[in-house]
């Protein structure tokens, strides 16, 4: 079975968002360090002998202000990455057989047999079929002409990798 996805910035960006909160070894991570800033700030204003309540107030401004700040960072290393690396965007041909997952463009192509696939992950918008714990082949939803189709390329991937995946 071939698909053509045409993975966008964003198709990229919701991977990375969907890797941050959603695998637990990566969410945990993100959990603390976006409560770490907020608590930080309550506990040094406190410190330095503020009320509680101005305390709470200020470690939950400092710490949201500086949070975003911190998703916004992680979002533009995000996009350097993919403009360091011409291939990661654009169209992408995907084939699955029972030979293993095959995935090429006009710039590179890659091979992962089936024995090295380790998860199919799924959001809204996009399949994720992971290679290891960081890379996943983004199959974005849009790229199957109805549901039929989309719903065979993951039955397909199940039956060819011998796991039933979420």
């Amino acid at each position: 079975m071939k698909v053509v996805a045409d993975l966008t910035k964003e198709d990229f960006w919701k991977f990375n968002k969907y890797v941050m909160f959603n695998l637990p070894k990566y969410k945990i991570s993100m959990i603390i360090s976006l409560l770490s800033i907020p608590i930080s700030c309550i506990v040094i204003s406190k410190l330095l002998g503020s009320s509680w309540v101005y305390a709470i107030v200020a470690g939950v401004i400092i710490g949201g202000l500086a949070d975003v700040l911190f998703l916004y960072r992680i979002k533009g290393r995000t996009m350097k990455l993919v403009k360091a690396h011409d291939g990661i965007l654009g169209e992408h041909l995907i084939e699955i057989n029972g030979a293993g997952l095959f995935d090429s463009t006009a710039r590179s192509q890659s091979t992962c047999f089936w024995d090295g696939i380790h998860e199919l992950r799924q959001d809204k918008e996009n399949i994720y079929i992971f290679v290891n714990n960081l890379q996943a082949t983004i199959v974005p939803r849009r790229s199957f002409a109805d549901q039929a189709e989309e719903a065979e390329f993951i039955q397909n991937v199940q039956q060819y990798a011998k796991k039933q995946f979420i």
